[in-house]
């Protein structure tokens, strides 16, 4: 009896099942939008998979987008294009990155030991990154980059907005924890919080405080086999 090929095999996750999502004509257009600019060879397909149903089941609700962490936009350029976001508008996405890598000093020492601040070798000309990244959300008239360290750059958000969507990839427990101690509160009920660093072994720092987070809070984390973790509130 010969053995059953997988059906994806990419980003830590190999599996047997059901991978039909990735020959969605739609799921492509909105998977080629956003690997624009990003590394070439990489495939996250089923990452942005679970970003597309957190978005779709956001898109719901009342409340603006946010997502912290973006860099080429790999996520949020997919959800945009698959939700046609345009259409949401006056719903705005929020895009907050520092294209400047990890402030170093938000990363603590165990972090450290673990090589996180190793990882800015990846976020290296973030200028170059930073206006792709503009020219990029150009097409989305209610995209609004928002450049700055989180949690100081969440400012931007309207004073009293309603928040329905939360992507997380800081790479960095700290920035994390005050980024969801601004934006949980204004998070509406049912809104989906995508943590993106939450399974990885180079990220258990930001899995412990999240965890913690999670008993003070009385939610439950959703460890997905694509390295994620998912909250509903």
């Amino acid at each position: 009896m010969s053995a059953i090929p997988l059906t994806y095999n990419q980003d830590g996750l190999a599996t047997q099942h059901n991978a039909d999502f990735m020959r969605d004509p739609r799921f492509v257009a909105a998977y080629r939008v956003g690997i624009e600019n990003g590394r070439p060879g990489l495939h996250i397909e089923w990452r942005v998979h679970v970003a597309l149903w957190c978005a779709s089941q956001a898109a719901r609700l009342e409340g603006d987008f946010v997502e912290c962490g973006v860099h080429t936009g790999i996520l949020s350029g997919a959800v945009m294009t698959w939700l046609a976001f345009e259409k949401l508008a006056p719903r705005t996405f929020y895009l907050f990155d520092t294209w400047a890598g990890i402030p170093a000093e938000q990363v603590s020492e165990d972090e450290r030991r673990f090589g996180v601040l190793e990882m800015n070798r990846k976020y290296q000309d973030g200028d170059a990154t930073h206006a792709a990244a503009v020219r990029k959300f150009s097409r989305w008239p209610n995209a609004v980059p928002v450049r700055g360290r989180v949690p100081e750059s969440l400012a931007a958000l309207p004073a009293e907005g309603k928040v329905a969507y939360v992507s997380m990839d800081l790479n960095v427990s700290a920035a994390e924890m005050a980024a969801v101690d601004l934006l949980w509160p204004r998070m509406v009920p049912g809104a989906p919080l995508l943590l993106d660093d939450y399974g990885w072994a180079a990220h258990v720092n930001q899995k412990k405080a999240w965890d913690q987070w999670a008993e003070r809070n009385a939610a439950m984390i959703l460890s997905l086999p694509t390295g994620q973790g998912l909250i509903v509130k």
